[in-house]
Order: C-alpha cells, then sequence, then structure tokens
C-alpha cells in the first residue's frame, strides 16, 4: 500500500509545516577543541526551552563553498533560519549587515547567534540612530528597542546574539552551565544521528508523539554532491521498529524518487532512525520538507 494514499496525521502534517516555513524564512567540519562537534557547539549557544519546537543551526561558510557554480541549486538551504533575515524587511542595522558576513548560525524563530566577521561600530550605531537604547548586560552591551520590535542584540566584530523574550531578554542566548540545546539529550542524540552536516533543522513534538524530535541534516561534497539525512529520536525500540519498516516501505513504493537511501536503527536509551537519502545533480537539497515529503509522512502511520 502505497503511504502517498493515505491522509496524515495533523501532527506530522505540522512537523512538515514548520520545518518548511523555518528553510523559507530564511556543518561540516571535524571535532576540534572541547571535543563538541560543530553542531553541539552551535547548539550551546541557545538556552534549553521546551516551548521552542523548530531550531535551525547553519555553517553558511561551508555552503558558500560546496555550492560555489551552483548557487541557485543550494539556495533554500543556504540562508539562516529565523525571522530577522527576509527579502521583506531590513534589519535594524541598515546595510551594514549582510548574510555573507555570518559564517554559523543558530537560529529559533525568537532567538540566534551568528558567528563571523562584523561591522560592530557600524551596527551599533545604527540600533542606536534607530531608537535602540543600550544597558549593561552578562557578556557585554544589550541593545534594546522596548518601543518597537522588542528583540535585544549583542554585538561584536565576531559575534551577535539576539531575543525577542520578554523578560531578561538575552537569556535565551546566554544559556546557564548545563543548561544549553546542546546539554539536552535528545538533541544530543540527533546530532549523533545526522554527524557531519552543514545544515540541521530540528523539530520538537510534545507528548504523546512518539517522536519527540526530529531532523534533516544536509551533507555535500565540494564538488556540490548532496546527502539528505534525517533522523527520528524515538520513545522506544518498538517505535524504532515501526518507523524503520515504514520509511523502507515507502523508498520502495516511491522508486525511483529514494533511489539509493540507506535506512538505520540504533537502539538503547532513546533510541534513533535514520535514513541516507542521496541527492542527484538536478535535485535541490532540502526536497525531504519542500517537495518529497513521503519519508517525513511516515509518522503519521505511528
Amino acid at each position: 500500500m502505497r503511504i502517498t494514499a493515505r491522509g496524515p496525521a495533523p501532527g506530522a502534517v505540522a512537523l512538515v509545516t514548520v520545518l518548511l516555513v523555518a528553510l523559507t524564512g530564511c556543518s561540516s567540519g571535524g571535532d576540534e577543541g572541547d571535543g563538541e562537534s560543530p553542531l553541539l557547539r552551535g547548539l550551546g549557544a541557545l538556552a534549553e526551552d521546551k516551548s521552542v519546537k523548530q531550531v535551525t543551526y547553519l555553517d553558511a561558510a561551508e555552503v558558500r563553498k560546496v555550492s560555489k557554480g551552483d548557487a541557485k541549486r543550494f539556495s533554500f538551504v543556504s540562508q539562516p533560519g529565523g525571522a530577522l533575515l527576509n527579502s521583506y524587511q531590513a534589519g535594524p542595522w541598515g546595510r551594514h549587515l549582510k548574510v555573507t558576513q555570518i559564517d554559523t548560525a543558530v537560529d529559533t524563530v525568537e532567538a540566534g547567534h551568528w558567528e563571523g566577521s562584523f561591522d560592530a561600530e557600524a551596527i551599533t550605531g545604527s540600533l542606536k540612530s534607530s531608537g535602540y537604547t543600550r544597558s549593561d548586560g552578562d557578556g557585554g552591551d544589550v541593545w534594546t528597542d522596548s518601543g518597537k520590535s522588542g528583540v535585544a542584540f549583542q554585538v561584536s566584530e565576531d559575534e551577535i546574539s539576539y531575543s525577542a523574550k520578554d523578560s531578561d531578554p538575552l537569556s535565551a542566548v546566554n544559556p546557564e552551565k548545563g543548561s544549553s540545546l546542546a546539554d539536552n539529550k535528545e538533541y544530543r542524540r540527533a546530532a549523533e544521528c545526522l554527524g557531519d552536516v552543514y545544515r540541521a533543522d530540528f523539530n520538537r513534538t510534545t507528548s504523546p508523539n512518539p517522536v519527540p524530535l526530529a531532523a534533516l541534516g544536509q551533507r555535500a561534497t565540494s564538488g556540490g554532491e548532496n546527502t539528505e539525512v534525517l533522523c527520528f529520536v524515538v520513545k522506544d525500540d518498538g517505535t524504532a521498529e515501526r518507523l524503520d519498516a515504514e520509511l523502507r516501505s515507502v523508498v520502495s513504493a516511491e522508486a525511483p524518487r529514494f533511489d539509493g537511501t540507506k535506512v538505520t536503527v540504533e537502539k538503547g536509551d532513546r533510541p534513533f532512525v535514520r535514513a541516507v537519502v542521496p541527492d542527484t545533480a538536478s535535485q535541490r537539497p532540502g526536497r525531504l520538507i519542500a517537495t518529497d515529503i513521503e519519508l517525513w509522512m511516515t509518522v503519521a502511520d505511528l
């Protein structure tokens, strides 16, 4: 029986919708230093918040490298998540901040942390002229505009943090020791499943959903060959086995759309199911939640 013929469950539709919004609203490298992957180091910039359903990590410097000569194909996954960087409304930094200045980014709907090379003096000058005021805060000056956007910023030459939280505005990007997303066991498990990726989009669901965290990662060679890694952190081994069977069924039923896909299961504490899906030269990275959503929709049948 073809999975695509079934009516999807509302939770599955919501999962796909949230991730699609994150991508349209708009990594690689080995372990170094503290032994954490670049992905986990990125997640370490955000405080754990169970109300946050969607998180996007992007190694923008890496995607610029792998997409050289074919930027259009990678355009769907090349922009940081979050609502501040979009083509419809200029940010409060005026013309002093460009997306190409961001090397890595981790964003939610309301908060984020970017690393790169920034003209801090020009950006803070623009914030000031836009009505933002400066105050002392943990990690440096905090710029706030309570009368308009409600977004608070911290700006330096190599880092920008922002948050739209109503109280203690930058607590979302200044996590206390042991309380970041990188300390969350489900996010750590998902990062283990994804491996070395230049982009990762996470979607958290609420109980009693048997898949508390899902993630889509992007890998690419310097020649632009892209592979998508779909990871589901599930509640138990039984759920993992059912999801494994559903994914394999879709791969077979939808041939040749997902040809070359490898589905594996990692059991134990917080099991995960992984589907590694190669893209062809004509397929745009991000297709698993943009057009070819059948693998995502398997959660509707659990």
